[in-house]
């Protein structure tokens, strides 16, 4: 990726970043500062099975034609899951972040339907 081509989205990322974070404002007043724990269980099945669907949607995502932001998502995501360590967990979960904010940023940026530029 060409630095231009990031720098030319900065300013929808920081309306992305805005919007997230007064989510993020109103889940707090809804329920206050949440605590809970990383795992159901810390049962080594529990690894397994998610380690079995990150190494599941890597596949897909290996293959240009069937990769798709749900599964990019999908192996952050389960990769965190995964994850036995609290360093790795947190890595892979601002990870997953970065992919949602792309992917919020590609939706927001495509062209809108007849060729305008207003988004999807």
């Amino acid at each position: 990726m060409k630095t231009g081509d990031f720098l030319a989205n900065a300013r929808v990322r920081a309306l992305i970043t805005r919007e997230v974070l007064e989510e993020r404002m109103r889940q707090h007043r809804a329920y206050g500062q949440q605590r809970h724990r990383d795992h159901a269980t810390y049962d080594r099945a529990e690894f397994a099975f998610a380690e079995m669907l990150t190494e599941s949607e890597r596949q897909v995502n290996a293959d240009p034609e069937m990769k798709t932001w749900q599964s990019i998502l999908l192996e952050q995501v389960y990769g965190a899951m995964a994850a036995d360590e609290l360093p790795a967990e947190r890595q892979r979960l601002v990870q997953a972040a970065a992919v949602i904010m792309a992917w919020i940023e590609d939706i927001d940026t495509r062209p809108a339907p007849g060729g305008g530029d207003g988004g999807s």
